[in-house]
């Protein structure tokens, strides 16, 4: 969850990019948190799923991934072609957004299943 929402607010600067070097810095901030996402991402899966299901369960994190990609850029292709360019800077961080969102309210659920204590009151 931390990298995820690192990623969303290392996402904030790239609606403010107006050169190319602006744009550069941006994505690399930006690319700091997608490295240990992914690698949480297949830990979780991991920890979460019986290991006779494992291979199943990572295929569908590794499809999921390139159709997450797929459906971004085609709403952001939509974005660009009615609103131009920089508006479509918010299509990634609306889906980062709504990820986080989603998220929430499984995220103590997640953590049972990898194996975190749950803090006590």
């Amino acid at each position: 969850m931390i990298y995820l929402v690192g990623l969303t607010l290392g996402s904030i600067p790239l609606l403010f990019a107006n050169s190319i070097p602006a744009l550069s810095i941006a994505l690399f901030i930006n690319g700091l948190f997608i490295a240990p996402l992914i690698v949480n991402a297949y830990g979780t899966v991991e920890s979460a799923v019986p290991a006779g299901q494992i291979t199943e369960a990572l295929t569908w994190v590794i499809a999921g991934m390139p159709l997450g990609g797929a459906i971004s850029s085609a709403l952001a292709g939509v974005v660009i072609d009615h609103s131009g360019a920089q508006m479509a800077f918010w299509v990634p961080l609306g889906f980062m957004v709504a990820a986080i969102v989603t998220t929430l309210p499984y995220l103590s659920t997640y953590r049972a299943a990898i194996g975190y204590a749950r803090p006590r009151d």
